[in-house]
């Protein structure tokens, strides 16, 4: 049974606890080991939750070969030019336990994106506290059972997915054991357009499968991803980077530290701001409450036994007194004492 609320690494995610915030590093270490731990402390510095990296091979992402300028898988075929990228990219297997360690000493979560079943593996046995899933693997059914299998939360992005999609990968990851889900919306693409967000898919989400849904995200700035967390979300995933223009793929659409840390601080911010939903006066508007409302004053002097007269009523503030809504109920009687010009009627007086 898919669950409302889990936790990673002791701290509670879902509907009502503070979005957990992951800093997404993803190629941005440009294949050194010192600039990965730099972009951690610095993931920690903005208050993010979570450092995230991922985890692939080269041969066990891309296949060497693609058809010749996107034409007929029966037709020609070249070298895909985007191999030799991946290789310079990847994160080496021997880098996650120090990276991992040293995220620790940082006070930060480690997570990282497998994307075979090996790193997987890997990852599992580093003890990492939750499991990242990017979109591309939302119907690689091998993956999704392997993460499943380790009974650890997982963060499962939804982009370029139909709902029987996603619906098929919950299932999936329940028959092997998950309950621990939560689903991400995205739009994967890097940056999408705002009129391809459709962010309510959030909502969505939450609707249809009753678990902590969140949104990774590609857009520029905070908008959409602090607009998501007015919709629901739970977790928001964003990509960082010390320099936007350093060489590499992920770094033009990742925001930068500054950048980072006032979408943290906006969110935090929000969070206090959304309240409980109950409508009722804050504590600090009390006084408003009598400031900026009305009451009945005299416009007039008023003797005592003397009928009130509409004309001897005045409807101004501050709120000392009957309030507007008694005004005509308050006309014809008798006033109990004297009632001096500009002084309020109340309940001892009329």
């Amino acid at each position: 049974m898919i669950k409302k609320k889990f936790e990673i690494a002791g701290r509670s995610v879902g509907t009502g606890e503070p979005v957990y915030i992951i800093a997404e590093v993803g190629s941005n270490h440009d294949g050194s080991i010192e600039r990965a731990k730099e972009l951690i402390t610095a993931a920690k510095s903005t208050g993010a939750d979570a450092v995230k990296f991922q985890s692939f091979t080269a041969e066990g992402l891309f296949n060497p070969m693609r058809p010749k300028d996107g034409a007929n898988p029966d037709g020609e075929w070249e070298p895909h030019p985007a191999y030799p990228v991946i290789e310079r990219l990847t994160l080496p297997a021997e880098w996650h336990g120090e990276l991992k360690e040293f995220a620790r000493n940082e006070g930060i979560d480690f997570l990282s994106a497998p994307f075979d079943t090996d790193r997987a593996v890997l990852l599992n046995e580093l003890g990492v506290p939750a499991f990242k899933i990017a979109s591309g693997e939302v119907t690689n059914e091998p993956l999704l059972r392997t993460v499943a299998s380790f009974k650890k939360p997982v963060i499962l992005s939804t982009g370029a997915s139909y709902m029987s999609e996603v619906e098929r990968a919950v299932e999936v990851m329940e028959e092997a054991g998950s309950g621990e889900i939560a689903l991400l919306h995205c739009v994967a693409l890097y940056p999408p357009r705002y009129d391809e967000c459709n962010i309510r898919s959030v909502k969505t989400l939450a609707e249809r499968f009753n678990c902590p849904v969140g949104l990774s995200d590609h857009t520029p700035g905070a908008m959409v991803p602090v607009a998501a967390v007015t919709l629901g979300a739970s977790i928001v995933e964003k990509h960082i980077t010390l320099d936007k223009s350093l060489d590499g793929p992920d770094h033009p659409y990742a925001m930068e530290v500054d950048e980072f840390a006032a979408m943290v601080t906006d969110i935090r911010n929000l969070e206090i701001a959304l309240g409980s939903g109950v409508k009722e006066p804050s504590e600090g508007e009390m006084g408003e409450r009598v400031g900026a409302r009305r009451a009945l004053y005299a416009a007039v002097d008023i003797k005592k036994g003397e009928t009130i007269r509409a004309e001897q009523i005045k409807v101004v503030r501050h709120c000392y007194g009957l309030a507007p809504g008694e005004l005509n109920a308050t006309v014809g009687r008798s006033a109990k004492a004297d009632i001096a010009k500009d002084r309020p009627l109340t309940s001892e007086n009329v």
